[in-house]
């Protein structure tokens, strides 16, 4: 006589191991999967960044300074942030800011660039991980958070920008007087605070009420 009840469960077992082994197997091709969007999201918006750099010679120049008051290059690495997260927005940041050097004639305009940029980034990744873990980027899709986040991270950046800009010019200013020190304070103050409102708010319009983020979002 055949154990039907032994051979049953012999017979099940074999069946139930295919699908272990495609659950297995399929984890590492999504993980994957993941990492290539990333570094494809990354590298896009870099490039794109890069590509419209020498647009920022046509807009006016600070006297004095040979700034602008405002360039679109790290629009696409807030973009690059807010579509991927952290990990995404930081390698366009820092492939963007290597193209830079190709159009600036010095480090220093790349450099201020990378340094005003990352607490944009930073900040808010740093409030969704404390704060909406659960919900992940699409946290940033509601305006109160985003815009909250965004001035936290406008604060962060002029406690960087600022020190850098008086730290730049005394290497160059024998001397400063109280006019001097007036003058740097305001243009420092009024190109991050033009530049941050186009950094957070461009971006945000473009991935969020457009459904960009609810189609191509990975984080």
């Amino acid at each position: 006589m055949v154990d039907v009840t032994t051979h049953g469960k012999q017979h099940m077992a074999d069946q139930s191991m295919p699908d272990d082994n495609v659950e297995l197997d399929y984890i590492p091709s999504s993980e994957s999967s993941e990492k290539v969007r990333q570094i494809v999201t990354a590298s896009v918006l870099a490039s794109l960044s890069i590509a419209v750099a020498p647009t920022a010679t046509m807009i006016t120049r600070v006297a004095g300074w040979g700034i602008a008051l405002f360039d679109p290059v790290s629009l696409f690495w807030i973009a690059a942030f807010l579509i991927g997260g952290r990990r995404v927005g930081v390698i366009s940041t820092c492939a963007g800011t290597l193209g830079l050097f190709l159009y600036d004639p010095t480090a220093i305009g790349p450099v201020f660039k990378i340094l005003a940029t990352l607490p944009m980034i930073l900040i808010p990744w740093f409030g969704v991980q404390k704060w909406r873990a659960m919900v992940g980027g699409e946290a940033l899709s509601k305006p109160r958070f985003y815009f909250s986040m965004m001035l936290l991270a406008f604060v962060v950046r002029l406690a960087i920008m600022i020190p850098a800009n008086f730290l730049y010019w005394s290497l160059i200013l024998p001397t400063m007087d109280g006019a001097t020190i007036m003058y740097i304070l305001a243009v420092v103050l009024s190109i991050n605070s033009v530049q941050s409102v186009g950094d957070a708010l461009v971006p945000y319009l473009v991935i969020h009420p457009t459904g960009v983020y609810k189609y191509f979002g990975i984080w």
